[in-house]
């Protein structure tokens, strides 16, 4: 099904559960701007192993839908992402270093093709649509020559760090060649925002590309790279250290501390396969984000709230709702952007020339288009279980209040503001029937809002 507008909604799909009742149900929220959480980076996706060329064309994709699909993912007013996650790839016809040399004092012939396996693409195309895109460059893993199992694949760990035994110290040179990639891009007019080494390094797929790591040995190569990035481009942060899920990272930061190393990374980053965030993370008060989870199990899933599937809209609120309140994270990744697929691995789903947006994104986007990049989240309570609600003032001092309403029936909530002047208000719904659609916007006075939030639905008030 290709879309005409992206707000268009699935016609005749309604929970299973949702019904009305004769008792009107109520609850209270309170937000207060006086207490201040984490900054805000925003909503992503990547295009990693060559699936940004399906988003440009390699299946069949218009230059006209190429150009759109793009749009509905990072527009400000449509999708509103704001983070695009690169890999650094290593294998051959992707790596910037098609030949290493025999030592680390030997020449290095880095190689630009301008496309970076269509990432620069999507990156360079993204940024039409959201010119403060944060780019989050990341490598699966080193150059098998610089490994201790000699290829890309296998995991094995770089040469020099704890535990390893390798002729030579491959270290700075993997730092070299990740900044390398940095320098490419700069070249060609883009910021890299953030650098990483790892992905997964507590996993070993052993068919395609990775690197293994514990928090001591991570401390060994960031040492290196950490200085060796900030001479080069002070602006660049560097991450550590993209476990599979939330406990991982936190065992991995916590070993890196006991090395002595937690100076020599700025943002924890973290994925969400093998454990959910349930606290805040041991990162030493830096910033955390989740940079990569799907559920990459089922079909692909086009409803917003059907029969309580982990791929559906509705979950998505909740499992970026948890993150932001539990573990105070600044950003939240889906996997890939869009993909020519029949799973559930994309936002967007791409079929030759036609696409189908999933609710997910809608429900990255009643966070992410109004709590924009640099928004703080502020607190806010409800004294219901299922009704869930986190908000946020950005820098030109408009507030966002996303709620999600868990229950099967309508709640009437009342909202009390604390140091919050605005009187501006406008509510967006989704649901089965409504993709962030305006529902009301008017005048308000006082410090109290009366206001309904429907069944098994988000709902994000935006004041101005």
């Amino acid at each position: 099904m290709k879309l005409t507008t992206c707000f268009v909604a699935l016609a005749g799909q309604s929970s299973a559960w949702s019904y009305t009742t004769n008792t009107r149900y109520t609850a209270h929220i309170k937000v207060d701007a006086r207490q201040t959480y984490q900054t805000m980076i925003g909503g992503g996706c990547s295009g990693a192993f060559g699936i940004a060329c399906q988003q440009f064309g390699s299946l069949g994709l218009s230059p006209e839908n190429q150009e759109r699909v793009t749009q509905i993912l990072f527009d400000e007013n449509i999708g509103g992402l704001s983070i695009v996650r690169n890999d650094i790839g290593s294998s051959p016809g992707t790596t910037i270093l098609p030949t290493c040399p025999a030592t680390p004092n030997g020449k290095f012939n880095y190689v630009w093709d301008g496309s970076d396996n269509c990432q620069f693409n999507l990156t360079k195309t993204a940024l039409k649509y959201n010119p403060n895109l944060y780019v989050y460059a990341d490598a699966w893993s080193a150059p098998g020559c610089m490994k201790t199992v000699g290829t890309e694949n296998l995991g094995g760990q770089i040469c020099g760090v704890r535990g390893t035994n390798c002729k030579y110290d491959w270290r700075q040179a993997y730092a070299n060649y990740l900044i390398q990639y940095v320098k490419f891009y700069k070249e060609e007019g883009i910021d890299i925002s953030l650098l990483g080494a790892w992905n997964e390094p507590d996993f070993n797929p052993f068919t395609y590309e990775s690197m293994l790591s514990d928090g001591y040995q991570a401390k060994d190569f960031l040492e290196i790279l950490y200085p060796t990035l900030k001479k080069a481009f002070p602006k660049v942060d560097v991450s550590c250290c993209d476990a599979t899920g939330a406990r991982q990272e936190r065992n991995i930061l916590y070993e890196l501390q006991q090395a002595g190393g937690e100076k020599f990374f700025d943002i924890a980053t973290w994925h969400n396969y093998q454990s959910n965030p349930e606290r805040p993370f041991n990162a030493g008060g830096k910033s955390n984000i989740q940079t990569e989870w799907a559920d990459g199990t089922g079909p692909w899933n086009s409803t917003w709230d059907y029969s309580g599937q982990l791929a559906e809209g509705l979950q998505w609120a909740l499992y970026m709702h948890n993150a932001f309140v539990n573990s105070d994270t600044s950003g939240y990744t889906h996997w890939w952007c869009a993909q020519d697929t029949s799973g559930d691995n994309a936002l967007i789903r791409l079929d030759r020339d036609s696409y189908e947006v999933s609710p997910r994104l809608w429900a990255f986007a009643q966070y992410f288009r109004f709590a924009r990049p640099g928004s703080v989240r502020i607190d806010a309570t409800s004294d219901i279980e299922n009704v869930y609600v986190t908000a946020y003032v950005n820098r030109n001092g408009t507030v966002a209040i996303p709620v999600i309403n868990a229950a099967h029936f309508p709640y009437d909530l009342t909202i009390e503001l604390e140091g919050v002047k605005k009187r501006k208000l406008s509510a967006y719904l989704t649901d089965n029937s409504h993709n962030v659609t305006l529902q009301s916007r008017y005048r308000i006075s006082g410090n109290s809002l009366k206001v309904t939030v429907e069944a098994r639905a988000m709902k994000t008030f935006w004041l101005e």
